[in-house]
């Protein structure tokens, strides 16, 4: 995507990845940086270890919360690709069955560190907010199921943008 400044940044999407429940962040980034012939992508990916991979430089657009074939959700019109920076959870589904469980304390570090970071790079980005907010993409699914854990964790990493 084309270049942005880092003020330009007001928001930070939570997305899953939906690969397996053995997903790494290097997987994704690899994947993404080599493999992938379509406008999606994220620019950070963290897995259940706690292993973060940058996919997407953060001075880049992403193409990652304006799905077509959804409808628009309640942030649609205010955040988008050009004003956000896409986290992906890796790893957060179950292998043979349709479920899904939380991140882990590893990953749910590593998503502070990251957002710590944005904190001090972003001056302007001031909230976190869901895929499926943008777009009704259930995605993060785990979240989206389960609103007051979302809200919990949400209001959390607000937090650490707004000290």
């Amino acid at each position: 995507g084309r270049i942005r400044t880092y003020r330009s940044i007001k928001a930070v999407a939570i997305h899953w990845t939906e690969a397996g429940p053995n997903d790494t962040a290097k997987n994704q980034a690899d994947y993404f940086a080599t493999g992938n012939n379509r406008p999606a992508g994220a620019h950070f990916f963290v897995d259940r270890y706690g292993m973060v991979s940058l996919s997407v430089p953060v001075r880049r657009v992403g193409w990652s919360v304006m799905s077509s074939g959804y409808l628009p959700g309640p942030y649609y019109g205010i955040y988008d690709n050009t004003n956000t920076v896409s986290i992906e959870l890796c790893g957060l589904e179950i292998s043979d069955a349709p479920g899904y469980r939380f991140p882990t304390e590893a990953q749910f570090r590593a998503v502070k560190r990251v957002i710590e970071w944005l904190a001090i790079k972003c001056p302007n980005c001031k909230d976190v907010v869901r895929h499926y907010d943008i777009k009704k993409k259930p995605c993060p699914k785990p979240y989206v199921e389960e609103p007051d854990k979302w809200e919990e964790l949400r209001n959390e990493l607000r937090g650490l943008l707004n000290g």
